[in-house]
């Protein structure tokens, strides 16, 4: 009976402590190609783009109005946070497609999902804190009264878990799905279950982005106000001479 590559891992050790040891390899090739990439685009900076750099400025670019359109213009700060968190999790949800049984995705591991969301847990407290204050942020939790206080507390402990386990679930499917494909109908329906992949693996990473900044933006609240959201009166236009 074949083993579903997604079911097991290669278990290391150090210092008497476990983890899989596939999932940590790709995490760091995920980790070093960025790297490069961005090394390789950014080394020879050109007024007129061309090649990689083209490519790397058209997804800054996307990501920049992302956050400015979720967050505001105070939210621009977290911007590098935000976008290297997205490119890790669009290439380690890719790279599991490109060799199924032998490169896994760092996503289709809960310790990797629930690193990230811890991640995006202390961001979340970070600009919050940034955006309001310590005083008004904590206060925060207790609007419009003390009683929904255990209401935002649930709900501030509930966003990182099912961050998590949402990116967690879809990756670890789709790559059980794509498997029983290999394993069933090798060697013609295993494109179909790729294109599926590569369409599951950019909208999970799509959606953790929009739910990340939903986070940040949420947690900013009161110290966020933009210009967009209170813009200065417009000038009525002087009366006509007489």
């Amino acid at each position: 009976m074949h083993k579903i590559h997604a079911l097991t891992f290669t278990q290391g050790e150090i210092f008497g402590l476990q983890f899989h040891l596939d999932i940590f390899l790709m995490s760091w090739v995920v980790i070093i190609f960025l790297v490069v990439v961005s090394w390789l685009a950014t080394r020879n900076l050109k007024l007129q783009p061309r090649g990689l750099q083209s490519v790397l400025e058209t997804v800054v670019e996307f990501l920049q109005n992302l956050l400015r359109e979720n967050i505001g213009p105070r939210g621009q700060g977290a911007f590098p946070f935000v976008a290297t968190l997205f490119l890790f999790i669009l290439f380690s949800n890719l790279i599991g497609l490109i060799w199924p049984g032998v490169t896994k995705s760092p996503t289709e591991d809960l310790n990797v999902t629930l690193g990230l969301a811890i991640l995006v847990f202390f961001s979340m407290i970070y600009y919050g804190i940034k955006g309001q204050g310590l005083k008004k942020y904590l206060l925060s939790f207790f609007k419009p009264n003390f009683l929904f206080f255990p209401i935002h507390l649930i709900d501030f402990f509930v966003k990182p878990i099912t961050l998590a386990f949402r990116l967690y679930g879809n990756i670890f499917a789709g790559a059980v799905f794509i498997t029983i494909l290999n394993l069933l109908f090798k060697p013609v329906i295993p494109v179909v279950g790729l294109v599926l992949g590569v369409f599951v693996g950019v909208i999970q990473a799509y959606l953790f982005l929009m739910l990340a900044m939903a986070y940040i933006a949420s947690a900013m609240e009161e110290g966020a106000e933009t210009e967009e959201a209170h813009p200065e009166p417009t000038h009525a236009l002087p009366p006509p001479t007489e």
